[in-house]
């Protein structure tokens, strides 16, 4: 709890009321770590970002045409709540939010525990539906894909393959197969709702560092 207030308190902070009003006319492709969201009222701090870049499903290959997905993670300044956001852009910006963190372990497949081969099996025949919570969840075919996984410019990519699933609600089911799985991060899967993204006001895009702000931290 202690850590969450300090990572509460070091975001408000971060927030410059000048550079808010320079940012509030871009949208969410020009932010990056340190940046500073309004969604729904609540301010959000870009403590990540992370990119996956489309790739061939069985051999990991880059395709011809590049497709990349961003994966933005979040503070609630307020709140110390962590939640994410994808973005991607076809044809028109695309955003999502992740609304519930999801172990394998709660999903189901006819009333008995989901595998690997669970997965791989609906992947063949294209068809599935899987149980969360009480909610069916229905196999998209369309909407799964492969990715290299890029945490930032410098690390090797992680390869990971998503199955997508669509729930009775219009909600998402992803989950996240990796291929290293020493190396995954330590979400599995996850529940996510499609965000407008004029919803989404850019209050900073990036992290603003004063000689006000670096004495303060060295005073902490």
């Amino acid at each position: 709890m202690q850590n969450n207030l300090a990572e509460q308190f070091q975001a408000v902070r971060g927030l410059s009321p000048i550079q808010s009003e320079r940012d509030c006319k871009q949208d969410i492709r020009h932010v990056k770590k340190g940046g500073y969201l309004e969604i729904k009222s609540d301010t959000y701090l870009v403590t990540q970002v992370f990119r996956y870049l489309e790739v061939k499903w069985n051999s990991f290959k880059k395709k011809k045409n590049e497709y990349w997905v961003t994966e933005l993670q979040l503070l609630n300044v307020i709140t110390g709540e962590k939640t994410f956001i994808e973005w991607e852009f076809d044809d028109e910006l695309e955003v999502s939010q992740t609304v519930t963190d999801v172990q394998l372990r709660e999903l189901s497949e006819n009333g008995k525990p989901i595998s690997r081969k669970t997965l791989d099996d609906i992947a063949e025949e294209e068809y599935g539906i899987l149980k969360y919570n009480g909610m069916n969840y229905h196999y998209v075919e369309d909407d799964t894909w492969a990715a290299l996984f890029y945490r930032n410019e410098s690390d090797t990519p992680l390869q990971v393959r998503m199955y997508e699933f669509k729930g009775d609600d219009g909600s998402y089911l992803t989950l996240e197969l990796w291929e290293d799985e020493d190396s995954k991060p330590e979400r599995e899967a996850f529940i996510s709702k499609e965000l407008a993204a004029v919803s989404i006001k850019v209050l900073q895009t990036e992290l603003i560092i004063s000689s006000n702000n670096e004495d303060n931290n060295e005073s902490l």
